[in-house]
This record gives C-alpha cells, structure tokens and sequence, in this order.
C-alpha cells in the first residue's frame, strides 16, 4: 500500500509541469476530522512561506520567510501522512493532492479520506497477582477499549504501567507489549505482560555533593525516609522540594546504579546528589502599569540563614514612580494620566519587609514565618493606607498536595479615604469627626487560608483548575480595635475546547460580617475600607473603571436642584469615590483563540463579566445594588513576561446614583437631592471601555 502511494506521488509530480523552484503560498488540509491542521501540519516537509512575504514592501524589507516547493519532499509527505493515519489507527487512509501552479507561487491542497478507524477491541495486563487488580491500572492509562487504536497511546500507556508499579515498591518492574489487527472486523486487541520484580523498600538514602548545608537539613527536605516503600513520585517530590528551597543549582533524586543494601534484594539505595547555589541572591525588577505608574521592586535573600536552610529575605516595592512625590516627574498628565483623579496618588506607594523563614519543621511541607514590615497602598480613588505591623504564620500540607496557612497579622496604622466616605457610613460630616475616624488604630487579624491550584502554566494555563478559601477573623479577643469576620472564595477552571482555543471561567464571592468597633472610645459598626470589596476594572467587571462598580459618594464644590423634579441637574467639579461593600459575587468567562494573523504571537478573546455588590444597611441589611453583565473583546500579545492584554467592554448601564456632598467651611453638607451620576454617553463607542495590563485576568 505504502509502495503505491509512492508511485501515485510520483505520478503526480511527474505530470507537473518543470520550471524555476516556487514558493509555497499555501498548505491546506481538506477532510480531516481525526486530526486538525495543525497536527497534520507539523508532521510535513512543505510549509507555507509568511504571508507578509507576498507583499513586495514587506519583502523588500526582509520580513518574512521564503519557503521554497521541494518536488521530492512533497512526494515523501503523502508517506508521512499515510504513516501518522496509521499510528493514529486510521489504516485505510487515503491521501490525494491538488497542486496549483502560478508565476512564482505554489498552493498545496491535501485531500484526505480517513476511512473507518481501527477500534481497540480488548486490553489485557498479565503478571501482576499479587501485585495490583489489573482494572486499577486500566483506569490510568489513556488507550480505552472501544476508542481508534492509537500507536502514540499505545506507547504512553506501557510506559504509565510502568511507573504505576514503581509507585508500588517495584522499582525493577519492565514490561511486553504486543498488538494484533484484525483487518477484515477492524478490531486491535491489546496486550501487555508485566515483570514486576521484587517488591522493595528503601533501605539507604546516600547523600553526595552537600557542603555547608547539613545532611540533616537536606533529609528533612525529602519525601522519603529510610525503610518506606519504594515510590518513584515520591523521589520526584523529593527533588522538586530541593529545587524549590532555593538552596541548590543542582538537584537529583533517583536510584543508585548499585541498590542493593547488603545483600537484601529487598532493600534498595537512593541517591541524593546536590549541589550548592551561591548564599545570598539579589533580584530586581522594574516595570508601568496604568494606575502604578512607574514602579520598581528589590529582594535581597539569604539562603541556609544560620543553618537548618532558614531564609532571611528584605525586601522593598515602591510605585507610583513619576507622579507622586518626592518622584513627581510630571508624569501624572502624560503617561500616567489614568492617576490625575485620584487623590491617594500624590505619595508614592511603598511596602518594605523583613521576613525570616523556617521551612521543613518538623515536617516536609511545614514552614513557619515571621515577618515585619511598614508600607504605604492605597486603592484607586478608596483609600490610603499607612502603617507598620508584624505577621506570623504556619503553613502545613494536608494530603499530598493541599497547603493550609494560619497567619497573625498586627498592624497599626491609620487609613485615610475621601471625606464623603465617613460621612455616608458615619453621618458624620465635620472636619473634626472626620479627623478622629481618620487617626491610628490598631488592627489585627487571625487568617486562615486554603489553596490549591493544578493547572499547566502559572502565567497562562490551558487545562486544569485551581481554588481558594480565605477567612479572617477581627475582633478585641486577639487585641483588635476592629471586630468583622470575612471570607471570600474563588474557583477557576482551565478547558482546552480545541488545538490552541481555551475557555476559561472563574466564581468569586465574599460577605464580611460587622462587628462592633471601639474607635476613640466610641463605640461604632466599622469595616475598615481596605478590608471592603470593591469591583470593576481589568480583572472584574471590565464594562467598569476601576473600582467605578457598586455603591460610591459624590464630592462637588456646589450643585444645582431642579425644584420640579427634586433632582441634581448639574455638579461643579464632582468627583466620585467607591464606598466598598460588604459582600461581592462575581463571575467571568472568557473564549481564547489564535488570531489569523501571526497566531503564535496574537490572541483573541471574548469575554463576559456578570458582578453585584451589597450594600451593609442598619436596618435593611444586605441590599443589593442590581447585577451588571458587560460583555467585550480582547487582544493578547506574547511576551517573555506573561501575555499583554487589550480589553474593551461595552457598558449600557446608565451612571451610578449616590449621595452627593457639598464643601463647606468647616466640613460637607448633604445635599437632599440624589446625584444620578456622570452619564455615560449615547453613541456606541463612548460606552466602551478600554483596560490594557500584563497579564490573564484570572
């Protein structure tokens, strides 16, 4: 069959007409189903040449590449498409070709007929009583009875047989495969014979290359122990808790070519090779983002911190670089605009921290951490944040790979928001209320978080999912001046609908419950504006400023009531500000596809946010402020950093209604009127809204 397939290439070709070598315009695939263009694409010598190559400026520049029309390879690609339908379990596969010739260019279309595949009738493992049920293991494996007959997965199932042995005590496990096809029923039935070997446990784990960290330092840092049974994930786990203790440029974990312990087939060596990074390691960084401006970070860590792999690192970030003083280069107007509104961006923001960290106490995956710290943050147009405070916290796992961290945080500082915040939470509008609400205070909380996360990429992934539980608790029993409760939970979930098209999705809701609060020794239900939830933004709502969703507080320096209507007409220099709320359900999805245009640099996206905020009344309760959808589009362009993002939301909602609050001599006055909010604009485009950032939203 191959030979004829050959022969009907070279029929072809040679009816071709000769001439200079072209260029190839074009691949295409026609009838596939089994598998996509792409798959099929990288399994050929022909390629396409750049698109920007048939231009004659573009060319004329050098961009682009030229891919010239080989006669012999493109014979030998119908063979290589024949054979990858086979590994694939398509055996009568049938691959035609359509070549269209012009001046200088060459368009290749295969044409492909797949033919009924090859089914895996039946899947037998042997050699394994005693060991394991056979079932148990064709649970792991990817080739399934009753699905095409994969030579790929064929392969990869033998070898997952393998390594589901070894993770039960047999190191030494091999193993026989064999197939038979019946052409005439197209049915494969599958055979595997396994030789587990001995069943082992460790007997001796030899430490080499260790020099100013401490065998003992390095065993606590293993996932295993001498007399466990022998298990290859846990010498993986081992090895990548070397790595990650920051300790070591080199780390190896496996068995010693000679594993046998004195004799005792039973007992086998592990390995342990390493070798030592530098002490101490500085990075720093630098970076523009839209309401940071220009912001920069330092960390200065020291490794092994007298012994026991203790780390010691101070650490420093400062932002809003340019438009803030004493950085105030005149930026806030031009580059960094987006900042011109918003009052807490006048001081740079900056967070400096000492934290000591105990890894592997008394166990693998327990660390403990101490750290002090003074900061400066502010939330765009909510607050400011001042203070200095220590924290306290113990991480330990639960199962193998869920981590749960208790924290202690005391801090004590002052926060300073927009006035009119106070006075629509307090009814308290003089200056000198104000100022009280406004002075230091001493915070603390007990945290406990829980968070696990599998997915293929920390940056941008594809498949799999990741979660998180937080919970805080305020009140005087731990020395808090503030008392609330809080919890908030996310969930995100990772699909790969098809070859490079990803639909992703994320949950996330939160309630904060108000306790009493001493302040100045009154007595008073307070939820500090940094602990609030806020929405809208480039990783909400995107139909929204930042923060520009749920309840706000309008400051102007006078207004105008129409007496017929009761309603504000007009506001002089009326600026908003977000009050937070005190519970937030949010929920985003987003498709992710390739653009037509340079796909492994360009990505597309459509997305939907859907958010509400609630409002904390005395007598009401939790009141609603109403759900928004904004629905819109994005562009991803790849970086070494992560994807940059462009995003645009439509937003049809009309202006957030809020109090509004006059200035006058010795405070703000409420004016009895409800401010309907800036409108939003009647052509299509003044209801966009545009976010850029680095990054995925979630």
């Amino acid at each position: 069959m191959l030979l004829l397939a050959a022969l009907s290439a070279g029929s072809l070709a040679a009816q071709a007409e000769r001439g200079p070598e072209r260029r190839v315009a074009a691949v295409r695939f026609r009838g596939n189903r089994a598998l996509d263009d792409y798959a099929l694409s990288i399994s050929i010598a022909t390629s396409a040449s750049n698109w920007t190559y048939g231009w004659p400026l573009l060319r004329a520049l050098k961009i682009g590449v030229r891919r010239g029309f080989d006669e012999v390879e493109f014979r030998r690609d119908v063979l290589r498409l024949q054979l990858l339908y086979r590994q694939h379990g398509f055996f009568e596969a049938g691959i035609d070709t359509v070549v269209r010739r012009g001046d200088d260019a060459v368009r290749v279309t295969f044409r492909i007929a797949e033919g009924p595949p090859v089914v895996v009738d039946s899947i037998s493992i042997g050699g394994l009583d005693g060991v394991v049920q056979p079932r148990r293991l064709l649970s792991r494996i990817p080739l399934e009875a009753g699905k095409p007959f994969n030579r790929f997965l064929f392969e990869a199932s033998a070898d997952s047989i393998v390594l589901a042995l070894r993770n039960l005590g047999h190191p030494f496990a091999t193993i026989f495969r064999n197939y038979t096809v019946d052409r005439a029923t197209r049915l494969a039935r599958v055979e595997y014979e396994v030789v587990p070997g001995l069943h082992t446990r460790i007997g001796e784990i030899a430490i080499e290359g260790s020099r100013a960290v401490s065998r003992r330092t390095i065993r606590r840092l293993l996932a295993i122990r001498e007399g466990d049974e022998f298990d290859q994930d846990a010498l993986y786990e081992s090895q990548r808790s070397l790595y990650q203790s920051d300790l070591f440029r080199f780390a190896n974990v496996a068995l010693a070519p000679d594993s046998v312990v004195r004799g005792a087939d039973s007992l086998v060596v592990v390995r342990v090779q390493v070798a030592e990074g530098p002490r101490a390691r500085m990075r720093a960084g630098a970076g523009y983002a839209t309401i940071d401006c220009f912001r920069t970070q330092a960390t200065l860590a020291a490794h092994n911190f007298m012994g026991g792999a203790r780390r010691l690192d101070v650490a420093a970030r400062v932002a809003k670089i340019g438009a803030a003083y004493p950085a105030d280069l005149g930026l806030r107007n031009t580059v960094c605009s987006e900042l011109s509104g918003d009052r807490f961006s006048d001081t740079l923001n900056y967070v400096a921290s000492v934290t000591l960290t105990q890894p592997a106490l008394f166990a693998r995956r327990n660390a403990i951490s101490l750290t002090a710290f003074a900061e400066r943050r502010s939330e765009f147009r909510a607050y400011e944040r001042i203070g200095v405070g220590t924290a306290a916290s113990v991480s330990f796992g639960v199962g193998r790979h869920l981590p749960v961290t208790f924290a202690y945080r005391l801090t004590r500082g002052r926060t300073n928001a927009e006035p009119a915040t106070f006075c629509a939470s307090f009814d308290r509008c003089e200056q000198s209320a104000i100022a009280q609400l406004s002075q230091t205070r001493r915070e603390a909380t007990l945290g406990l978080t829980v968070a696990e996360a599998h997915t293929n990429s920390p940056i941008d992934p594809t498949d799999g999912y990741a979660y998180s539980l937080e919970a805080l608790y305020a009140s005087p029993a731990i020395n808090s001046q503030i008392a609330f409760d809080k919890v908030v939970a996310e969930g995100m979930l990772y699909h790969t609908v098809r070859r490079g098209w990803v639909l992703a999705g994320r949950v996330r809701g939160g309630v904060i419950r108000v306790g009493t609060s001493v302040v100045n020794d009154t007595t008073i239900r307070f939820v500090p504006p940094e602990e609030r939830f806020y929405a809208g933004g480039p990783t909400t709502v995107r139909g929204f400023g930042r923060n520009q969703m749920g309840p706000v507080v309008y400051v102007g320096d006078s207004a105008t009531i129409d007496a017929v209507s009761n309603r504000v007409t007009t506001c002089f220099r009326c600026r908003a500000s977000p009050l937070g709320s005190a519970a937030i359900a949010l929920a985003n999805l987003e498709l992710r596809f390739p653009s037509p245009l340079w796909p492994s640099r360009f990505r597309l996206a459509a997305f939907v946010d859907a958010g509400e905020l609630w409002e904390q009344t005395e007598d009401q309760g939790l009141l609603p402020g109403g759900l928004r959808v904004t629905p819109g589009v994005g562009l991803r362009i790849t970086t070494p950093l992560g994807p940059m993002r462009f995003d645009v939301a439509y937003n049809d909602y009309p202006g957030q209604p809020g109090r509004l609050y006059v200035i006058n001599g010795t405070g703000l006055d409420l004016v009895p009127a409800p401010y309907p909010g800036a409108p939003r604009g009647d052509t299509f485009f003044s209801r966009l809204k545009l976010h850029f950032s680095v990054g995925q939203p979630f």
